[in-house]
């Protein structure tokens, strides 16, 4: 599922990280808000290092190189400080918007209401083919009729050649 965030898609790498350069662009791409000097800050500093300390083999910032597929990626809690850090509002976007992936789980419900609703979108599409074809054939023959009634309509003078 996409998280998008303030009409900004976050996008994530292969190991779950969010895209802190994606989170600096939906809290407004304010100087002050860099990502650099989020990561220059004691509280980020002290809240990478008690995650270590918690799971040595996880890496909860990443920075990587490269044009499309660069920058830096950083793990859930890591974002939820980002967010802390740049102001209240955006911080309560952030936390509005993990909240609502996770109270949403696809059920059974859910997922047969939403196969009703393609079985009836591809029946309207289906009446809605059929019209248009009824309605290409109609018009051709009513171009064909308008043509022979312009053509019988027309004065004749009579004079041969």
């Amino acid at each position: 599922m996409k998280l998008v965030i303030c009409n900004t898609e976050i996008t994530q790498d292969e190991n779950g990280r969010y895209s802190l350069n994606d989170l600096h662009k939906a809290s407004g791409s304010e100087v002050k808000d860099l990502p650099n000097k989020f990561m220059a800050s004691k509280s980020f500093k002290k809240i990478v290092d008690i995650l270590i300390a918690e799971n040595s083999a996880f890496e909860p910032v990443v920075k990587k190189q490269g044009r499309y597929t660069g920058g830096t990626w950083i793990c859930k809690e890591l974002v939820y400080k980002y967010a802390m850090w740049v102001n209240v509002s955006f911080e309560l976007n952030v936390i509005r918007t993990f909240d609502a992936i996770h109270e949403e789980p696809a059920t059974m419900a859910a997922l047969n209401d939403l196969t009703k609703k393609i079985e009836s979108d591809k029946d309207i599409a289906s009446k809605c083919g059929k019209a248009l074809n009824h309605y290409k054939k109609v018009k051709k023959e009513n171009q064909d009729n308008w043509i022979k009634s312009v053509k019988s309509a027309q004065l004749s003078l009579g004079f041969e050649g």
